[in-house]
């Protein structure tokens, strides 16, 4: 009778496991559910702000797309210094004037005050 004893205990413990398993699956369910309405409501919330971002983010997208026509010019610049110096070496100077050149540097003397420092001590 051993086997027999072991068998229905180990058949009641799968179907009270089976049981806790359901229960929680419905309880993960209803929060699901839940969870799903309130990303509805914020998403309801939220549309009219994303609507007003959409008209500020125009005057932006102006701004930005200048940008990156000016970043792409000195890549295209760079790519084409960095060619020019695999097929044949030239002094810094050169490459630098081909980079920009006007680096737009302030007039006048600036002091770096680091190196006077240092030089005081």
């Amino acid at each position: 009778m051993a086997p027999e004893v072991s068998a229905a205990s180990g058949l009641r413990r799968l179907a009270d496991q089976l049981q806790t398993l359901s229960e929680l699956t419905e309880s993960l369910t209803y929060r699901l559910i839940e969870l799903e309405e309130k990303v509805a409501a914020v998403d309801l919330r939220l549309e009219p702000l994303l609507l007003g971002a959409v008209a500020d983010s125009a005057t932006l997208t102006d701004d930005t797309e200048l940008r990156l026509d000016d970043t792409e010019a000195r890549l295209a610049r760079l790519e084409a210094v960095l060619t020019g110096l695999e097929m044949a070496p030239r002094s810094f100077s050169a490459q630098q004037e081909a980079i920009d050149p006007d680096p737009h540097f302030p007039d006048g003397d600036y002091e770096q005050p680091f190196l006077d420092e240092d030089a005081a001590a």
